[in-house]
């Protein structure tokens, strides 16, 4: 009977102990509401430290930019050699190596920064964004080709090729090198930020994108970004940081525009209203 009655005892202990499905069910709804809670938080602190990361780099990039403006007394050219072979800023031909460069392989060829590696060197460092995930920057173009492309571009209605060619003529026509002190508002306008190629038909804003880019145009129209384009939708600015894109102002200071900001193109940053530089 002790023996017994002791093994009762301590069954008895056990269930005073137990939870039962109503208790588990509170527990598990408090624990539910404090992850709804906290999650929202994690995630905010996570996408600003990707934005802090971000900023970090087209600062780099920008203060690179005006490290080339200061020793050539202008920008590199968006692409050199365009439309005819490459010649240094004296009209001097250049290394045959060298033709058909752009503004990044610019940048990287006489040091500005050094590349990652040799392999893939625009998918990392600085020149990848931390918003920036690896199908986005492994992205792929029209023709299947793997883009390897960095995930910061500049305005190419600002910057500009060496050559343009003439509309009626179809000649090659020098440009007119571009400047760091002829750009009007330099705290204003785009230098080099946060750059990629939007889904096909996807949300105007929706801040998806399957492909970085160097280079964006400005639209034809204030807002006109394209989205619907039947081979691949043009580049633009890529809002990668809750809902903003990044970018550097051609003073080297950092700001961030977003889809409302896009649509009005505000402080006019793909200078627009400018045509003097």
């Amino acid at each position: 009977m002790t023996i017994e009655g002791k093994s009762n005892g301590e069954a008895g202990r056990r269930c005073a102990w137990a939870f039962t499905l109503i208790e588990l069910l509170v527990v598990v709804a408090i624990i539910a509401v404090l992850g709804g809670l906290v999650m929202p938080g994690v995630t905010r602190s996570l996408s600003s430290g990707k934005a802090a990361g971000c900023s970090s780099n087209a600062r780099q990039i920008a203060l690179a930019l005006i490290a080339f403006d200061n020793d050539h007394q202008q920008l590199p050219w968006s692409t050199e050699g365009f439309y005819a072979g490459m010649f240094d800023l004296m009209g001097v031909k250049t290394n045959s190596k060298l033709n058909g460069t752009n503004w990044v392989q610019k940048l990287d060829y006489f040091k500005y920064i050094p590349r990652a590696d040799n392999a893939t060197p625009w998918t990392k460092g600085v020149w990848r964004c931390p918003g920036a995930g690896y199908a986005e920057v492994l992205g792929k173009d029209a023709k299947g080709n793997v883009g390897n492309l960095p995930s910061y571009g500049i305005c190419t209605s600002v910057f500009r090729p060496q050559n343009a060619q003439d509309p009626k003529t179809f000649d090659n026509v020098p440009q007119r090198p571009l400047k760091l002190s002829r750009i009007p508002r330099p705290d204003r306008i785009w230098m080099v930020g946060d750059c990629g190629r939007p889904v096909q038909n996807s949300a105007k804003g929706s801040g998806r994108y399957y492909r970085t880019d160097y280079t964006y145009g400005r639209p034809g129209s204030v807002g006109g970004w394209d989205f619907t384009s039947s081979a691949t939708p043009a580049a633009q600015p890529a809002l990668r940081h809750i809902g903003a894109a990044v970018f550097a102002t051609f003073d080297g200071h950092i700001t961030k525009v977003d889809w409302p900001g896009m649509l009005i193109e505000t402080n006019d940053f793909t200078a627009r209203k400018d045509s003097s530089f």
